[in-house]
């Protein structure tokens, strides 16, 4: 879910015309432009310290796994539901056959407080962890899967409290975020970034040189997809490697996700074209659904960007301030109902009157105050994903206080993934 520098275009996705996915609902409004917006962690519009870069997706997932427990090298004696928390940021659309990564990645397998309940009597006060396995999968990219910890990474001095949960995080300290990749795209269709394996040692270890080795194999259960990224618009694109993406997001539940996406849009009003991002972002939002259930997004705002090339071509025109209203954004849905759904309320949400500044990218937070709700979404019968995508906005714009005018802006192409819930 820090201010830090924006990925220039040799280092992330470039922005087209001119990638918990996250979620949803937003404000479509602009400054020269028109801005939608759905999401963001907190409640409120979207800070704009952490708003990523046009095409870039960040995120923070909370995944249920399961994982095989050995004692002291002898055989399993105990299968335990955990949770692996990840976060890291990605291109939100695909070029045929780009190379890509994801990126600033970290991650931690929680243990629960059980296991720590023999410190005392063990004198047990430090755990050293050695990661085997982590592996990102990609579905139809090649490779198919990146494991980051193919030289074994090893985690030494980890306190341990007992009766509290030790956390094995990666990665280590002082050491730098994870790049995962590289994986290549596929030449059209989609691509699934989803956690597919750890294996974790850990050793708890006494003052008195006593040591208890515990070895987890840790598989997903339920949902494990961190984000879908479509593939489409022209091919030989440069590799989306992304840095200073923020990450600001709070620990999710489990099963649940928190993310920002930010999406490229073409916005057209007087006839003329402009280019922009709608920021998508929220959190509680639920990793799966079940047949017979249905999800909804109950905590989501959002904000605009406006590249600063925007913003100065407005200036030229003799533009200095914009407001106005926006009055849709729609969500498709692939796999559920509704198929298309309006998430701006009937009376519309306002852009406050805002005031441009020239070789500075504009960034609208929508709305002022508050949040706005989608959904709910419901699997049809027999689907086995519910897809949200960003379709189409509108606004009403006023420049320099005068006469509204229509805004418009087409669904993105490639689509841009909000969720893609598994249904189970």
């Amino acid at each position: 879910m820090r201010p830090t520098p924006r990925p220039g275009r040799s280092r992330g996705r470039p922005v087209r015309r001119g990638p918990v996915r996250t979620a949803l609902l937003a404000v479509v409004g602009a400054l020269a432009l028109l801005v939608s917006v759905l999401g963001t962690p907190p409640a409120n519009a979207i800070p704009p310290q952490d708003l990523p870069d046009v095409g870039v997706d960040t995120g923070r997932f909370k995944l249920p796994i399961a994982c095989t427990i050995n004692f002291a090298g002898v055989l399993p004696v105990l299968w335990l539901p955990l949770d692996v928390d990840i976060q890291g940021v990605a291109p939100v659309q695909l070029g045929p056959g780009q190379e890509f990564w994801l990126t600033q990645g970290s991650g931690s397998i929680t243990f629960p407080d059980w296991l720590t309940s023999l410190a005392p009597i063990l004198g047990i006060d430090k755990a050293d962890a050695t990661i085997s396995d982590m592996s990102i999968g990609a579905t139809n990219s090649t490779p198919s899967a990146v494991n980051i910890a193919k030289d074994p990474i090893k985690l030494t001095g980890i306190p341990v409290e007992a009766g509290k949960p030790l956390k094995v995080g990666l990665p280590a300290p002082g050491a730098s975020l994870f790049d995962v990749g590289p994986y290549t795209a596929p030449q059209s269709g989609k691509v699934t970034l989803g956690f597919n394996s750890a294996v974790a040692q850990v050793d708890l270890r006494s003052s008195a040189g006593f040591s208890l080795p515990i070895t987890a194999d840790c598989k997903p259960r339920g949902g494990n997809a961190l984000l879908t990224i479509a593939v489409g618009g022209r091919a030989g694109q440069p590799p989306a490697k992304i840095h200073g993406a923020p990450l600001n997001f709070p620990e999710p539940k489990s099963g649940e996700l928190a993310g920002i996406i930010n999406a490229p849009y073409q916005c057209t009003w007087n006839g003329q074209p402009h280019d922009v991002g709608i920021a998508v972002g929220a959190d509680g939002i639920p990793l799966t659904v079940s047949k017979s259930g249905s999800f909804s997004f109950t905590n989501a705002s959002g904000a605009l960007t406006v590249p600063k090339e925007t913003v100065n071509g407005l200036l030229d025109q003799g533009v200095k301030t914009v407001s106005g209203k926006v009055s849709e954004l729609n969500l498709e849905v692939e796999g559920g109902t509704p198929q298309t759904l309006n998430v701006i309320p009937g009376q519309g949400v306002p852009i406050p009157a805002t005031t441009l500044v020239r070789d500075q990218r504009l960034v609208v937070p929508l709305p002022a105050s508050g949040t706005l709700t989608a959904g709910p979404f419901t699997p049809s019968s027999g689907s086995q994903n519910v897809r949200v995508v960003l379709g189409s906005a509108s606004a009403q714009l006023a420049f320099n206080g005068g006469a509204a005018t229509q805004a418009t802006c087409g669904k993105p192409s490639p689509a841009v993934y909000l969720v893609d819930n598994p249904v189970t």
